[in-house]
């Protein structure tokens, strides 16, 4: 499986050449690889039972696991 950062890169670079990519994009600002990446990882685990918690040592919220016992 191809992983986030590569995959947010490959989508910012398709989404930059308007005129290539049957895409509304030229009307909003493209997302940056970062929130790309964020978006890509909060899918990907949109299937797991859990929730977010704030992170004061990433200063952003993080996925927590939800334990199925």
């Amino acid at each position: 499986m191809i992983d986030n950062r590569k995959l947010a890169q490959y989508l910012n670079e398709r989404l930059k050449t308007k005129d290539k990519v049957n895409t509304t994009f030229h009307l909003i600002k493209v997302p940056s690889i970062d929130e790309l990446e964020f978006w890509i990882q909060q899918h990907r685990l949109s299937h797991c039972s859990g929730h977010y918690e704030w992170s004061k040592r990433f200063k952003r919220n993080i996925w927590v696991k939800d334990d199925c016992n």
